[in-house]
């Protein structure tokens, strides 16, 4: 894409989804780039780690990036770090205190840390870069050091909300700079990228302090362990279970390798504060301790497999097994599509003996995304010209749109865009979608492979995971082609009883033919005799069996 003059504004992730965020400023051809987050896969996207935005349409303009800011430390905001800053030739990185930590970490795992430029900026701190003043403000969300970011540009000031809500009474942390965001309104702001997440929810989000003063009252009730799971990110509600443990003489075990990092990251900033010896990992002495002393916070509130609390409800953790009397509290929602891995690990631990409590019945979980009266707070806070409707499915930013327009905002100052679409800014600040398009795919992470686009991957599983694979294996003279034998038929998930036998034998016969007949034609080529065989299989299959298997041949030549 050719970079001239003036102010573009496109997202390369985010805006069609709920992770994967990743927002560019482009200001005479000079790149501002907001989060690198990472997804986590559909349902339906077998055997995927994650998905990271395509930043294809950087490519030959890596010079061009002046920076990448990160609005905090969540995965779904700083989680593909590891894979694309070397894509991006390591440009320097920017954000508060504790959110950097958490960037730090993910690329000293990969050992490219020494590589990096990461720069720590205070909250109010104006920093200027290339062509740009950048501010970072603070906002409440559920991890601490959470900012919104001005950009002040030769064309305007645009604010990125990054996730956020209005929490009066939040816990471990101070309130949103209020203030600051009205005086940012008072001196012009020509566009807001402004979260959308629970744009569909009336009222205000539930404050942190409910759920708190919960935890405190269940904490405080139990007479066995308390066994408390949650995500490992939520900083904020970690710190209160660590206080409330402290009040009642409980010593706080630690399951799960990511709770463990965050944990020891936040202790070593300063953003948790526990005596010396309270935290501690999950280990056999614990059971050494009176009930009444435990509490075990652990990963696994979604239902994972393999996370702490589905372990512990299927009885195959290394080092807890649920006793008759534990109090097992579930401190977060189900994600979309999650409920039934949730209510299975809550069914294996209710036929324990344990008691459950979740936020079905109890304050135990509020969002770090403000509802419809936060969205609307920092619309008359801001007061931008221009409103662009972030971070959340489609649906989530229609909503957000309609309550801007609500506010008496025109149809041309409110911008519902798609990833890869750029809104270009002119001198007297109005917006006009450009006929550019960038490109936009599925980019994967699969295991310890890098990255690649995975719509062929994913589509082999899917048709793998539905009717199966089935291998042929033809043995040919090197020279003639000419088939040496029948060929050997290898199925999996496709075939079974009675029917294996008779099937087998008309797929050999139907094989060879197709292979045959190509051959008899004057065709040698290998591609085009295997063509041949998986068309004459491929109708073979859906005409006797009503299935589509992967079909696989392979030509030996002896």
């Amino acid at each position: 894409m050719a970079s001239g003059k003036g102010l573009r504004l496109y997202p390369l992730g985010g805006f069609e989804q709920v992770g994967r965020n990743c927002f560019v400023i482009d200001v005479d051809g000079d790149l501002y780039i907001i989060d690198l987050g990472l997804q986590f896969p559909d349902e339906d996207m077998l055997g995927i780690d994650y998905l990271i935005p395509d930043l294809s349409s950087l490519r030959g303009r890596e010079n061009r990036i002046k920076a990448i800011l990160f609005t905090h430390g969540h995965l779904d905001h700083i989680g593909a770090v590891q894979h694309l800053l070397p894509q991006l030739h390591f440009p320097p990185c920017y954000g508060t205190k504790l959110t950097m930590a958490f960037v730090k970490k993910r690329l000293d795992e990969e050992d490219l840390t020494g590589k990096c430029r990461l720069n720590t900026v205070d909250f109010r701190q104006k920093v200027r870069i290339g062509k740009v003043e950048v501010e970072f403000l603070r906002v409440t969300h559920s991890i601490p050091d959470s900012a919104a970011i001005a950009i002040t540009t030769p064309y305007g000031r645009i604010v990125h909300t990054g996730d956020f809500k209005f929490d009066m009474t939040p816990m471990n942390e101070p309130p949103a700079d209020f203030s600051r965001l009205a005086e940012l309104g008072d001196e012009g702001v020509l566009a807001i990228i402004a979260d959308s997440t629970n744009a569909t929810k009336p009222g205000h989000s539930k404050s942190e302090k409910e759920i708190s003063e919960t935890l405190f009252g269940l904490i405080r009730d139990a007479k066995g362990r308390v066994i408390i799971s949650t995500f490992s990110s939520l900083l904020n509600r970690i710190s209160q279970v660590v206080d409330h443990a402290k009040t009642f003489n409980r010593k706080v075990f630690i399951s799960g390798r990511s709770m463990e990092t965050n944990i020891e990251i936040a202790e070593n900033l300063g953003y948790l504060k526990a005596p010396r010896g309270l935290i501690r990992k999950v280990n056999p002495a614990m059971d050494k301790l009176p009930d009444s002393e435990v509490l075990i916070i652990t990963t696994g509130s979604q239902g994972e497999e393999m996370a702490g609390l589905a372990r512990i409800g299927l009885g195959t953790h290394r080092h807890i097994t649920v006793k008759k009397g534990d109090t097992i509290i579930l401190s977060s929602n189900p994600i979309l599509g999650n409920e039934r891995a949730v209510a299975k690990v809550i069914n294996n631990l209710d036929l324990q003996g344990a008691i459950v409590k979740t936020n079905a019945e109890l304050a135990l979980h509020t969002t770090g995304h403000g509802y419809q009266e936060d969205l609307l707070l920092m619309h008359r806070l801001v007061r931008a010209k221009h409103i662009i409707p972030e971070h959340g499915e489609p649906h989530m930013r229609v909503a957000h749109a309609g309550l801007a327009k609500s506010l008496g905002y025109p149809e041309n100052q409110v911008h519902l865009m798609i990833n890869g679409e750029i809104m270009e800014f002119d001198a007297k600040g109005d917006a006009r979608r450009s006929k550019t398009k960038l490109p936009f795919r599925d980019v994967i992470i699969d295991g310890r492979g890098s990255a690649g686009e995975g719509e062929r991957t994913l589509l082999d599983r899917k048709v793998m995971s539905n009717a199966g694979a089935i291998v042929i294996v033809f043995k040919a003279y090197a020279e003639s082609k000419r088939l040496v034998g029948d060929p050997e038929v290898i199925s999996r998930g496709l075939l079974y009883g009675s029917e294996q036998e008779k099937i087998t034998k008309e797929i050999i016969e139907t094989a060879k033919r197709a292979y045959d007949e190509e051959l008899n034609r004057g065709e040698k080529d290998r591609k085009t005799l295997k063509r041949a065989v998986t068309g004459a299989l491929f109708r073979y299959f859906d005409r006797k069996l009503d299935r589509e298997p992967m079909v696989i041949p392979f030509v030996v030549e002896v």
